[in-house]
């Protein structure tokens, strides 16, 4: 099994279709930082690349060395990630009790979280903050979730 390396580009199977993923930064504490490109896709796109170079649906944290080993994704292509960065920003929602308090907005680098109780457009269009794993991934494109649907 080849070492995964930063660029790569990822396969993944929904019932609806197939997603890429563009892996772009690796957290030793979070995991692997990877793109979701746009759309699902009946077929593997003749040019993977421009598919790449297009702007993502949104970005996760994703464990993609688990995913990989156990053939959840195939790898499909590369594409250097220089031009792509981590977030410094990124949310979640905050709840107690299941009521809903508002958004946590995240630093990246410092974890440290601000609370806001309303999304500005400018915040809703912030990736999720936490490790999706497969089946939240695959559920969510499945559903057509998206950041603006999102809060």
């Amino acid at each position: 099994m080849k070492k995964l390396r930063i660029g790569d580009i990822f396969e993944i199977t929904t019932p609806v279709g197939k997603a890429y993923l563009h892996y772009i930064y690796e957290n030793p504490s979070i995991g692997s930082l990877i793109r979701i490109l746009q759309g699902l896709h009946q077929n593997t796109p003749d040019d993977i690349h421009n598919l790449v170079c297009s702007q993502e649906q949104f970005m996760i944290f994703f464990p993609l060395a688990a995913a990989y080993k156990k053939n959840i994704v195939q790898n499909v292509g590369f594409f250097p990630a220089e031009r792509y960065t981590k977030p410094q920003f990124m949310r979640t929602e905050h709840n107690l009790k299941g009521i809903s308090l508002g958004w946590h907005i995240v630093n990246t680098d410092s974890w440290h979280r601000q609370l806001v109780e309303n999304l500005t457009p400018e915040l809703k269009k912030l990736s999720p903050w936490g490790i999706w794993n497969d089946t939240l991934l695959i559920e969510n494109l499945n559903s057509s979730w998206s950041l603006e649907k999102w809060g």
